[in-house]
């Protein structure tokens, strides 16, 4: 083909070396996924999902590590992470197909041209062999000891936080017992007063939130024999050092009426653990039949 009959594109295009296609194409690959992984980093912290976020660093550590190896030419690597997309993008394409999910099935597609390029194209090939030929074991072992030690450290932090997440638990069943024994049991309106959050004090006033009492004299009557709380807690992450948690729990009880559901929500908004709201079943549920409540989903905001 004469110079002049080819397109511009044609003639820039076979100017260009086949590693420096590779190179190019390989950069937008990285800046694609890293524009992904701050997105959803962002959401994570946005939400107060630290042990989300946490994790997904970590993993974000080792994803940039094996990047750095397949940009330093370590072909293994990136024949390991093109089947490893390529087959996570051809399960997820049956899925989308199956749901008729078209946004799905464009990124998959996705996935799958990016597989089959890191196998497949001779350009990634060649820039992976002049890679290895200006190698530098020295700077390359630095750079993914530090990838290794940040996935390490994130790893870590968020284990410190599935641990600190057990002490929240003990701490806000330890509480909520106390909680359902001073209100139900012992009928005590100052403790209740003085363990509110603003936001109840703020929302019923204190007329509202002691008509806890008279409503439960009313309906159930005397609640005796009031079991320890069980429940799930849930720790969020407030910018710049807080650790929001809340827990959802219950207990059986035994009112003048039959079996009795307790149900409590506590908050710890980084100082003390206060009541949310609380409430009961009607009596006569069957005896083990209170319902858990999963406190996912639930914000808590000051006031």
């Amino acid at each position: 083909m004469r110079e002049d009959t080819r397109s511009l594109w044609e003639q820039y295009d076979s100017e260009i070396e086949p590693w420096r296609r590779g190179r190019a194409v390989l950069s937008v690959i990285g800046l694609l996924y890293l524009l992904l992984q701050l997105l959803g980093l962002c959401a994570n912290l946005a939400v107060g999902k630290l042990e989300a976020f946490l994790v997904s660093a970590a993993l974000c550590s080792v994803f940039w590590l094996l990047f750095y190896f397949i940009w330093i030419g370590v072909n293994w690597i990136r024949w390991a992470a093109g089947a490893w997309v390529g087959f996570n993008g051809f399960a997820y394409l049956i899925w989308a197909v199956r749901d008729n999910n078209g946004w799905l099935a464009v990124a998959v597609s996705m996935n799958l041209l990016i597989a089959a390029y890191f196998c497949l194209s001779p350009s990634v090939y060649f820039f992976a062999k002049r890679q290895r030929e200006n190698r530098s074991w020295f700077r390359s072992g630095i750079i993914a000891g530090m990838f290794a030690l940040f996935s390490t450290t994130f790893a870590a932090t968020a284990f410190g936080l599935v641990q600190y997440e057990g002490y929240v638990q003990a701490a806000a069943i330890e509480f909520g017992s106390e909680a359902l024994q001073r209100i139900y049991g012992e009928q005590d309106r100052d403790w209740l007063m003085q363990h509110s959050t603003p936001k109840a004090l703020g929302n019923r006033g204190r007329r509202g939130v002691i008509s806890v009492f008279d409503e439960a004299n009313r309906f159930v009557g005397h609640i005796r024999q009031i079991s320890a709380a069980t429940g799930e807690t849930r720790v969020f992450y407030r910018f710049p050092t807080t650790f929001v948690s809340v827990a959802n729990l219950v207990a059986d009880g035994e009112s003048d009426y039959g079996h009795t559901c307790l149900y409590l929500s506590v908050v710890n908004l980084g100082q003390n653990w206060q009541v949310q709201w609380t409430w009961w079943e009607h009596p006569g549920t069957p005896t083990g039949g209170c319902k858990s409540i999963h406190p996912s989903g639930f914000q808590p905001r000051e006031g």
